[in-house]
Formats: structure tokens, C-alpha cells, sequence
């Protein structure tokens, strides 16, 4: 038996040897991140995206002098989500038409309940008229608490957002319908359309999906390893961020 015997320690110790070895084999596996600076906005940095859907700026209806934005007014919208301590921020930008963001959008949703992030969440409506009024009707749902279900209604679905659609959608979300429709054309919503595209003019966003996550900015889609990876380094950096 002493073979048995010998063979059963030689196993033992091999398999503790790979349980300690995991947290190295797990480091070695992390996806290399690459970050480059990011030009005229200072502290950020970004790191290259996947796909995007690529819009047009002049559809969401400001001019070029809106961009500028000083690094405060940047810093102030940008991130507005309440932060608990050493949550890291993002920002997310969006567009309803976005096929990639259909994607982005409900892994965010399972990231910010399991991981330190608070997310804020923008509606940069880049693909067209459908696009514009699927942002207002998100918007003016805020005002009524049913922001995240018309998000995510209005993401996933292959219907146009007509009048009929929104009060369908309202009807759903137990909100007035009536009520909805009138604050999509209130100056409030278009302000707020209106300060999400000088944003993303401000960081050279150009399509959606994008995400600002912590002090980096990355534009077009990204899969779950690499963003997790990407919130892991945010979250363990010793410099003040510039938002902070």
C-alpha cells in the first residue's frame, strides 16, 4: 500500500498547489489593458473600444460653442449619480437606436449591482429622429421615477417610439402617459440632451456606446472581462482622480 499511500500525498500536494496558484493564474489571464492620454481634457486618459454606431452631432440640436465646457462644468455632469465612498464613477452614453448599446446596457445593470460603480447614465441620441425622441421619453420618464424601464424598453425594442408606443410603455411602468408626453417637450429635457452632447463633443465621443469609467475613456463596445478588469484598476488607484 505504500505505493497508494504515496500516490494519494503526491495528489494532495498538487492540488493545494493549484489552489494557491489560482489568484497567479487568474493575474496572468487578466486582459492587458493599454491606456493612451487623452488630448484637451486634463487627468483622463482613454483606452480603445470595440464597435460602435456611429450617429451624426448636429442631430441632437446644439452648436459647436456648447462643447466648451470648462473642466468644473465638466466634472459636475459628467458624473451625478450619488457615490459611495471608493465607488468608482462612470458615465454612460447611450443611444436607444444603438445595437451595441443593447447589448452594454443590461451588463451594466448586472455590474452595478455586484461590483463598487455608480453609473450615470446619459442619453446622447446621435442615430435620428426615432433616437431623439426615445431619449426625451426616457428623460421625462425620470420625472416620474420610471427612467431605467423606458431605458431598457426602449433599448431592446425593434418598435419606433411612437405616441401610441410611449403611452403603451407608460401604461406599463404605472405612470401618467399624459403627463409623460408633455414633459418630453419641456426645456428641462432638451437641456439635459443638450448638456450630454456638449460632453461627449468635449471628450471627442463620436458614436455610442461609450463609457467615461473613473478618470478613462473608452468608446464603443467592451466586453465584460476587460471593463471589470478596467473597474478593478480605477478602483485601486492612489492618485486623486479628476473628478474626485
Amino acid at each position: 500500500m505504500p505505493g497508494r499511500r504515496t500516490a494519494l500525498v503526491m495528489a494532495a500536494a498538487g492540488g493545494a498547489g493549484v489552489f494557491f496558484a489560482l489568484p497567479r493564474m487568474a493575474e496572468f489571464f487578466a486582459p492587458t489593458l493599454t491606456f493612451e492620454p487623452l488630448p484637451g481634457i486634463d487627468g483622463f486618459r482613454q483606452l480603445a473600444g470595440g464597435a460602435v454606431s456611429r450617429g451624426n452631432p448636429a442631430l441632437v440640436g446644439i452648436d459647436q460653442a456648447d462643447a466648451r465646457l470648462s473642466d468644473r462644468s465638466v466634472c459636475a455632469h459628467l458624473f451625478t449619480a450619488p457615490k459611495p465612498v471608493n465607488h468608482v464613477p462612470i458615465a454612460y452614453f447611450s443611444d436607444a437606436r444603438c445595437v451595441y448599446c443593447r447589448v452594454l446596457s443590461p451588463l451594466l445593470h448586472d455590474l452595478e449591482a455586484s461590483e463598487p460603480i455608480a453609473i450615470t447614465w446619459h442619453e446622447l441620441p446621435l442615430l435620428g429622429p426615432a433616437s431623439r425622441r426615445a431619449a426625451e421619453a426616457a428623460l421625462a420618464a425620470k420625472r416620474q421615477g420610471a427612467y431605467t424601464f423606458f431605458h431598457d424598453r426602449l433599448m431592446g425594442t425593434p418598435f419606433l417610439p411612437n405616441t401610441a408606443y410611449i403611452r403603451q410603455l407608460a401604461s406599463d411602468a404605472g405612470i401618467d402617459a399624459d403627463q409623460l408626453l408633455r414633459d418630453m417637450q419641456a426645456d428641462g429635457v432638451a437641456e439635459d440632451i443638450a448638456r450630454t452632447a456638449s460632453l461627449a463633443r468635449r471628450f471627442g465621443v463620436y458614436g455610442t456606446p461609450a463609457l467615461v469609467v473613473g478618470r478613462t475613456l473608452v468608446v464603443g463596445s467592451v466586453d465584460e472581462r476587460r471593463l471589470r478588469r478596467l473597474i478593478e484598476i480605477e478602483s485601486n488607484m492612489t492618485a486623486p482622480a479628476p473628478c474626485s
